[in-house]
């Protein structure tokens, strides 16, 4: 989880916080200054892009939250960026939004992200986002400053059997501690996230913290079984985005974290996953956690910076991962 304390984020009215558009900055990083540059509709990119595809070229859209989006590290070592780099006809729109559920993510596609023509979407997200669906507000910490406040978000619910969205428009609003606490289901999310975000920043990049993340309140427990509500909710959520991108592939692809690919944590979210898989209707679910354990265990630890945000060799090793995937489940978009 990012603490913002550089304005490069702003309220939007759908999404609940967007980048700044025309924004070219350098951001403090975990290990290391980066560069933070976006394109006119607020896109983490160093181009703008029109709404057809590239003339001979085939395009690939990116939805997800911060891993995706790049936290810590500059534009053009992204996977999103990476691929392009290694393909030359296939264009790569990254839509990743630091902090976003999968909710968030899916409301990008249908708002924005589908305007654009593609030829495939991704949604490459992190596995922990399944809890960001239980809430509907996210903790900030403003430039200069070291409290912590809150923002609301959009969110889904279940109101006689059918996906309710609320909080549209998001409320332009910042919340204290004390009135966050208060706020739906978030109380023993927000427990657990005070304490990461008013940790000194030497406490939050020690490998103690991030066990004590999993002890305490189990980021990943929704994932247990199919009846919980948790899933439920998320398993919804990505019904309706496999509704609407409807006739070109779409590739979920859960992003492994530091707990699963260096602790040794089972990643019981492919349990879940899996079930998605539907190779006849161009849904394939991509599992990426074998990439990184095929790494010498001296090599997975360099794929993740101390925030646990994916460093640029952790880049590299999701896009040969999906670069692969693409070769074998629709080629034609890399030719």
């Amino acid at each position: 989880m990012g603490i913002w304390q550089r304005q490069f984020l702003t309220y939007h009215p759908v999404f609940g916080w967007w980048f700044v558009p025309n924004l070219k900055a350098m951001m403090p990083g975990a290990d290391g200054a980066f560069c933070l540059r976006t394109n006119s509709i607020g896109m983490r990119s160093d181009r703008e892009y029109s709404q057809t595809r590239p003339p001979g070229g085939h395009r690939l859209l990116c939805l997800g939250d911060s891993y995706t989006a790049g936290d810590g590290v500059d534009n053009k070592v992204r996977f999103s960026d990476c691929l392009e780099a290694d393909h030359s006809k296939l264009e790569v729109m990254n839509f990743g939004l630091p902090g976003s559920g999968t909710d968030q993510q899916l409301l990008i596609f249908e708002s924005l992200a589908r305007s654009f023509d593609a030829d495939a979407v991704m949604l490459a997200f992190g596995v922990e986002d399944i809890q960001r669906n239980m809430t509907d507000i996210w903790p900030y910490r403003q430039r200069g400053s070291n409290a912590v406040w809150y923002m609301a978000k959009p969110y889904f619910k279940f109101e006689e059997g059918s996906l309710v969205l609320h909080n549209q428009p998001v409320p332009n609003v910042r919340l204290s501690k004390g009135d966050a606490m208060k706020h739906r289901e978030s109380a023993h999310f927000l427990r657990w996230m005070d304490i990461k975000v008013t940790a000194p920043r030497w406490a939050q990049q020690q490998s103690l913290l991030k066990m004590l993340s999993v002890s305490l309140m189990n980021p990943y427990s929704g994932y247990g079984s199919e009846d919980n509500h948790e899933w439920k909710l998320m398993r919804a959520i990505l019904d309706r985005l496999i509704r609407e991108v409807a006739d070109i592939p779409l590739f979920i692809t859960p992003l492994p974290d530091l707990h699963h690919s260096v602790m040794g944590l089972t990643p019981t979210y492919m349990r879940r996953l899996e079930n998605l898989r539907d190779s006849a209707k161009s849904v394939f679910v991509l599992d990426i956690l074998p990439d990184f354990k095929a790494l010498p265990s001296h090599e997975r630890k360099k794929c993740f910076m101390s925030d646990g945000h994916y460093s640029p060799l952790g880049h590299r090793v999701v896009t040969q991962a999906v670069s692969r995937a693409l070769a074998n489940y629709c080629p034609d978009v890399l030719s």
